[in-house]
């Protein structure tokens, strides 16, 4: 979603299909993978890194790029998509994003502003066709600002969000009727106590998928065209980003990374297969490091990369700009400001059972790098190793 809870964990181990219980723990033995790990015929020396690092931190699979002034500068495949069926990972290899999915629903929503047809300090309930208040604050608008910097105070009620998954298929519910089951009194997933926090909106700030997800609907319904058509239409075909998607149902499953959450009790991976939920547009985005790199330099390049613009220019300075320095100081419109080692970067990264990934790039010229993992790094500090091997291999080439 997102991020990995403690929940999200235990759900790793009780909502497992029947195919799944059987498979053979002896055939997925962390021992026995890490020695068989497919990588380069000839391995450079930014290859080994990653092979070295990969089996200290227990991960099958890891697809990773490097863009640098306007190009992709490098990218490199490890390890396995598939355990059982000995597939490996590729350049072409599609994972699950994880939260870093909402980058791209970010965009499909600033595009919509950028038409006109929404306004990011305007009362959503201007859009909506139904109304969305916090019950303890019923006077007070939430905005699409809000939402888009987790200080909307809409809650992410976990009982539902993982309750409701759906194995190796899409959710069920379009987007619409899935917020108005969360967000409408009496709606199917309403709480009033759980979907929402006390504090009003605009006065603090807790990471909200959901509110994301509602942001997505807000684009939908002023857009002219599903979610996932917005999506396609304006952001995936015009960067080439072919086969790539949200929905199960627009992928090819044969090219998606099995998430592989690790069973640490008998040390062994657990294929977890693929899910859709209800809040989508927040994580199930399926696409490849490359594809995604492509994405990472039209943001860098200020809304453009080579002739293909997405965002106007002050569209995306916008989006990198702090809403709530005191609430969230850290927080732009879903990308966020962080330092890893001393340096400065902006981006976003994911998780759910079995998906590790983080995108970023190096503020003062703009140095970007991706990393996605089928897997949950048992090494601490990975992220951090691998920011700084990336940004050292960057700096020399």
């Amino acid at each position: 979603m997102r991020l990995i809870t403690t929940a999200c964990l235990l759900l790793t181990a009780l909502n497992l299909s029947g195919a799944q219980e059987e498979t053979n723990p002896a055939a997925l033995k962390v021992e026995t993978v890490l020695k068989t790990l497919p990588g380069p015929a000839k391995p450079t020396e930014i290859d080994s890194f990653f092979m070295k690092e990969m089996k200290e931190a227990s991960l099958p699979g890891i697809s990773a790029a490097i863009v640098k002034k306007g190009r992709i500068l490098w990218s490199g495949a490890y390890g396995w998509a598939d355990i059982e069926k000995k597939i490996p990972v590729t350049d072409d290899t599609l994972f699950q994003l994880a939260s870093v999915s909402k980058t791209i629903t970010a965009c499909a929503v600033m595009q919509v502003v950028e038409r006109g047809g929404l306004a990011l300090d305007t009362d959503i309930n201007e859009v909506l066709p139904f109304k969305v208040r916090n019950p303890g604050h019923p006077k007070i608008p939430i905005t699409l600002r809000h939402l888009l910097t987790h200080t909307s105070g809409i809650r992410d009620n976990w009982d539902i969000l993982e309750g409701t998954w759906v194995h190796n298929s899409d959710f069920p519910k379009s987007l619409a009727d899935s917020m108005a089951a969360y967000l409408k009194p009496k709606g199917d997933y309403f709480d009033a106590r759980k979907n929402f926090y006390k504090w009003a909106p605009g006065k603090k700030s807790d990471y909200s998928n959901v509110g994301v997800a509602l942001a997505a609907y807000l684009a939908e319904l002023k857009g002219g065209m599903s979610f996932e058509q917005l999506c396609e239409k304006r952001i995936f075909e015009p960067l080439g980003l072919n086969g790539c998607g949200f929905r199960l149902s627009d992928v090819d499953r044969s090219k998606v990374a099995m998430p592989y959450p690790l069973r640490r009790r008998s040390d062994h991976y657990q294929p977890k297969g693929h899910h859709g939920y209800l809040d989508f547009p927040s994580g199930t985005l399926r696409t490849s490091a490359r594809q995604l790199a492509r994405f990472l330099l039209s943001f860098v390049g200020n809304g453009r990369v080579d002739n293909v613009r997405l965002l106007k220019e002050e569209t995306v300075k916008s989006m990198r700009r702090i809403s709530f320095p005191k609430i969230a100081p850290e927080q732009g419109l879903v990308w966020f400001h962080g330092n890893s080692g001393g340096t400065k970067v902006m981006g976003h990264d994911g998780g759910d059972p079995g998906v590790s990934t983080f995108m970023h790039y190096r503020l003062k010229d703009g140095v970007g790098f991706i990393v996605l993992m089928n897997g949950d790094p048992r090494k601490r500090r990975f992220e951090r190793t691998l920011t700084q091997r990336l940004l050292e291999y960057a700096d020399r080439h």
